[in-house]
């Protein structure tokens, strides 16, 4: 599925035939307007009109993806922008997990984020770390779940 942000008027068809002959539909989305940039929606070009569920899925689709970037992307510690990829979270969950289990930690995947002097500071620091990650996490997934149960699926059925 391929979507893309559409700048657009205050109205707008939730989904409409764009091209009769080659039966195109366009589905938009998320139209909202930004004080910067005026009004804005996301927008999905199908061949052929797409089901509710087939839209339902590409909404999802869409915020899932939203909220796995903002996950990525938004979460800071100590000031320093901390990038959450999967391989990320994993580490810094068997860093702590590692902790837990043998008593020990190593410091050197955690250069320039812990300002810890001992492993015994670095090691709390580490736990408040992680705790503020999990909070972001949940945070970004209950804001992408609340975006996907605002959209009002009965404006795309016949």
């Amino acid at each position: 599925m391929k979507t893309r942000e559409i700048s657009c008027s205050e109205v707008l068809a939730p989904i409409e035939c764009i091209n009769p002959r080659r039966d195109r539909w366009a589905v938009r989305w998320n139209h909202h307007r930004d004080e910067e940039r005026g009004w804005l929606a996301v927008e999905m070009i199908t061949d052929g009109r797409p089901t509710v569920d087939e839209i339902r899925d590409a909404v999802a689709e869409y915020f899932d993806a939203q909220t796995q970037n903002r996950i990525a992307n938004t979460f800071f510690w100590n000031g320093r922008k901390v990038r959450l990829t999967d391989a990320a979270q994993r580490n810094f969950l068997f860093a702590v997990y590692s902790l837990d289990k043998t008593g020990e930690i190593d410091r050197a995947p955690f250069i320039g984020l812990l300002e810890a002097d001992t492993d015994a500071a670095a090691a709390d620091e580490l736990g408040d770390m992680v705790a503020a990650m999990w909070t972001h996490i949940k945070e970004c997934r209950a804001a992408g779940i609340e975006a996907k149960n605002a959209v009002d699926y009965s404006q795309y059925e016949l």
